[in-house]
């Protein structure tokens, strides 16, 4: 099969698979935000904020080496394994020991048996790297997804039993942790992975280079994208951070689902073509005009209904979510563009140029705590104009490679940018028109459904042709 057909159709099983998982992912958050408060989700994103970045590159890239690498041999496999080994419970020892200062750092005591607890993740993390990035590399989309769709179904239901019986915050402790066994069980279930550490590293250089940039460029992905957590919870209190962190995972939440999809769907099936840079180009402009069908019309939608989104969903006590969620709700279409770039030229061995798109984004990154001393929307609205200038700095430095016109991405991105403006100018003037004669919940209804037919209706008037094109890509 061609790889660009095999790209698609792993694309639309893990789209199904993620849909059915997403349903529960967003019926499990629904409910623990009303079950926890906003200092729990607070405590939780001081833990996970320095944290977070090396459960990221606590394998320095090996996984995305494997996935890349164009020969694969089973010296090479124990000599990633080995190199996994040591970086995992290097990470597990690091942040057990400085638990007590992350706790100084946001004046929070607790935080010093939260972070210490969640550093086991670290040493769980040592069966899950190989299995995982085998499956990816052997295109394994749909086993992969279904294993994806049990632990996020298992987790749900943990989770929530813990929140229900009055755990608080060591629910999202525990069900954190719960989450990687269950995933490193099931990879590693579909990908068996028998092999024992390598005494020898001879031959391991180019693969070291790669995963090194791989990693240098994850801890800044994280660095920017943790910087208003960091700033929030700095600045200001842990209250108004559980309000931003709940804002920001409500908005990340489908993005990240759909990215995480992308992302190693794209490593491996851009791996595939970094010998043939124009045919990459071409699904790349494809993979853009898929992901902005989606991302636009669904982020730009919930940016519209958010008002009754939140309050029925998580209750009153969450109304100042609100407009930082609507901000949040315009950055992810491009920050989630950015990173389907950012994969792109990663997966045909030019990590490089994503740093140096990375790189120029950090310096955008003290608009942020500017933007703190106004507040959590300040920081909201500052974060938003960081995620243009990173799109842009993204697009300057990526596309080049691929031989691909700047002019060739927007018009791939316009027909639904575009449609989900008028969609979201429609609703905006139909909620300060009609919204106080109507009930919440008829009113959140009767938006959805507005919302899907001024999209619809204009992609199609519109833009006929390009939006036949695109559903086109679905039918291989």
């Amino acid at each position: 099969m061609e790889v660009g057909q095999h790209v698609i159709r792993g694309l639309k099983i893990g789209a199904m698979l993620r849909l059915a998982a997403q349903i529960f992912t967003w019926l499990n958050t629904l409910i623990l935000i009303r079950l926890l408060t906003p200092d729990d989700y607070g405590l939780m994103a001081m833990t996970m904020a320095f944290i977070g970045i090396f459960a990221l590159m606590g394998d320095f890239g090996i996984g995305k080496a494997i996935i890349q690498t164009e020969e694969l041999t089973p010296h090479m496999l124990r000599q990633a394994f080995t190199v996994n080994i040591i970086s995992c419970v290097t990470f597990f020892l690091l942040f057990y020991c400085t638990a007590p200062l992350i706790a100084d750092f946001f004046s929070e005591p607790r935080v010093t048996i939260l972070v210490q607890a969640i550093a086991v993740q670290h040493l769980i993390m040592i069966f899950h790297t190989l299995p995982y990035a085998l499956a990816s590399r052997n295109m394994l989309y749909q086993q992969r997804e279904k294993v994806q769709f049990v632990t996020t179904l298992s987790t749900s239901i943990f989770t929530l039993i813990l929140a229900a019986s009055g755990a608080g915050i060591w629910s999202l402790i525990l069900g954190h942790l719960f989450m990687r066994t269950v995933a490193m069980i099931g990879f590693f279930r579909l990908q068996p992975c028998w092999i024992l550490p390598a005494m020898s590293f001879r031959g391991f250089y180019q693969t070291a280079v790669f995963s090194g940039i791989a990693t240098v460029n994850d801890a800044l992905r994280y660095l920017y994208n943790i910087t208003p957590t960091l700033s929030i919870g700095r600045l200001l209190n842990k209250t108004d951070l559980g309000v931003f962190s709940v804002a920001s995972n409500l908005a990340n939440l489908p993005g990240d689902k759909i990215g995480e999809l992308l992302n190693h769907l794209g490593l491996s099936s851009f791996a595939k073509l970094q010998n043939e840079k124009k045919v990459a180009g071409q699904y790349l402009i494809k993979s853009v005009q898929l992901g902005s069908l989606v991302l636009f019309p669904m982020y730009f939608g919930m940016c519209a209904v958010s008002p009754e989104l939140i309050t029925l969903a998580l209750s009153d006590k969450w109304t100042a979510a609100i407009i930082p969620f609507q901000i949040l709700c315009l950055c992810s279409p491009f920050r989630m563009l950015s990173e389907i770039l950012a994969t792109a030229v990663t997966a045909v061995g030019e990590p490089k140029r994503n740093t140096r798109a990375l790189a120029g984004s950090m310096l955008m990154l003290p608009m942020v705590i500017l933007g703190t001393q106004y507040g959590v929307q300040g920081a909201c609205i500052a974060w938003l104009g960081i995620s243009l200038v990173s799109f842009a700095l993204h697009i300057k430095t990526i596309l080049p490679l691929f031989s691909v016109s700047v002019k060739e991405l927007f018009v791939a991105m316009m027909p639904s940018f575009i449609s989900a403006s008028v969609m979201l100018a429609g609703l905006t003037w139909f909620r300060s028109s009609f919204a106080a004669d109507l009930n919440s919940w008829l009113f959140l209804v009767f938006n959805i459904l507005l919302g899907a037919i001024l999209f619809g209706t204009t992609l199609l008037i519109g833009f006929r042709k390009q939006a036949f094109t695109v559903i086109g890509y679905l039918k291989h």
